[in-house]
């Protein structure tokens, strides 16, 4: 066994923890970072032993010849899928089970297929419920200020688009804002100003049709009224899911519009609770909190779960950052529209870009003038700061 190899995961372990053998998407850019001047058979090895979800199988393991009798049948699958030498494999499984301590025999809750296959809530997740929280009650606060009673009809949906689209635009802006911090970028007033727009007009819009047909179900069950409720809180949310859109890079409409809509629901189901047990003003101010909360968190999560293929920039062994890959490039370089920004003294406004064309990973370097395709596990340095590339399916794009 590679001590060198054994003492890196050691050192990753006592900064991230033992669950960090589980998270392929965390583990893999610091194995990379870290084990940089290792065997690259080596590292790629322990990287699909990790991605197979073989910590899993090995921790839940009741007995000593239990766990070497799925080493074996691991070494056999990550053989046949593939094609590393056994040898490699059986290697890559050593160092995996002498990386886990002496917690290894404590049992999942639940199964270990299922529990390698569902995506962790991460860091950028929570940060953007929190986010979608904080500008959705200073949303709220702005609009008790117009409080008034309405004595039409046209005046309640007036009131109720206003008091939305304020809410919109406090979670726009919040998740612009959080985004931008996600990426040690320094936003632009320009998308600031564009991003408050969109989730003005999408808030009041929506919460105008939402009053609508909320108006329909007024004579209705109280079950079905609560149940309208928060399906009308959900198409706010659809209304911001697709305003999110415009400046998470590759997060496809269909899915920002399905998260900002399942966001919504709960959020909604949420105010529908705890509105009836708490004054007014302060049961929509925690109520529009969750509804905020929950919007940040469904988009983020369903868009980092449903991701096929992307980078992880590394600025050091402990930050880092994960962007989706598609057809809209991921750019490089000194300037504002940059994605990731690199020293301005030293590289030029647009050093190079990263995309999917053709069903291939494709980086075009700006500054040599050349194109070359990244495979699973490719790392590409820039000076201090680098990316691996990684996908979903083990073997590359479909």
């Amino acid at each position: 066994m590679n001590t060198n190899l054994l003492n890196i995961v050691k050192q990753i372990i006592a900064t991230h923890g033992e669950g960090v053998l589980a998270d392929p998407q965390k583990l893999k850019p610091l194995f990379s970072d870290y084990a940089k001047n290792e065997s690259k058979e080596e590292r790629i090895a322990f990287g699909r032993c990790v991605e197979m979800g073989a910590y899993w199988e090995l921790k839940n393991s009741s007995s000593p010849a239990e766990r070497w009798r799925k080493k074996n049948a691991l070494a056999d699958q990550l053989h046949t899928k593939t094609g590393i030498d056994k040898a490699q494999c059986v290697a890559a499984l050593d160092l995996l089970e002498a990386s886990m301590g002496t917690q290894s025999n404590q049992q999942s809750i639940l199964p270990s297929g299922i529990a390698a296959n569902i995506p962790k809530i991460s860091r950028r997740t929570v940060n953007f419920g929190i986010a979608g929280a904080v500008g959705a009650g200073i949303g709220s606060l702005v609009t008790e200020g117009f409080t008034r009673l309405s004595h039409t009809y046209l005046e309640l949906v007036l009131h109720v688009a206003r008091w939305s689209a304020f809410m919109a635009l406090g979670i726009s802006v919040g998740l612009l804002l959080v985004q931008n911090l996600y990426l040690k970028r320094k936003p632009e007033v320009k998308s600031i100003v564009k991003t408050a727009l969109i989730g003005l007009i999408v808030g009041a819009v929506s919460g105008a049709i939402a009053q609508i047909i909320f108006g329909f179900s007024l004579n209705a069950s109280m079950f079905v009224i609560e149940t309208v409720r928060a399906i009308c809180w959900g198409i706010m949310g659809l209304g911001i899911g697709w305003g999110v859109s415009k400046f998470v890079p590759n997060f496809p409409l269909k899915r920002a519009v399905a998260a900002g809509l399942l966001g919504g629901v709960i959020g909604g189901a949420a105010f529908v609770f705890i509105a009836p047990h708490l004054p007014g003003a302060i049961s929509r101010f925690i109520g529009v909190a969750f509804l905020g909360l929950f919007i940040g968190m469904a988009i983020s999560y369903i868009e980092e779960a449903l991701r096929e293929a992307w980078i992880t920039v590394i600025w050091g062994p402990k930050e880092t950052r994960t962007i989706a890959l598609g057809g809209k490039p991921i750019l490089f370089g000194s300037s504002p529209e940059a994605d990731i920004h690199l020293p301005k003294d030293k590289e030029p406004p647009i050093r190079a870009a990263v995309q999917i064309e053709n069903s291939r990973i494709v980086m075009y370097d700006k500054k040599t003038g050349q194109s070359q395709v990244l495979q699973d596990g490719a790392r590409v340095d820039f000076g201090k700061i680098s990316f691996v590339v990684s996908t979903k399916n083990r073997g590359g794009l479909r």
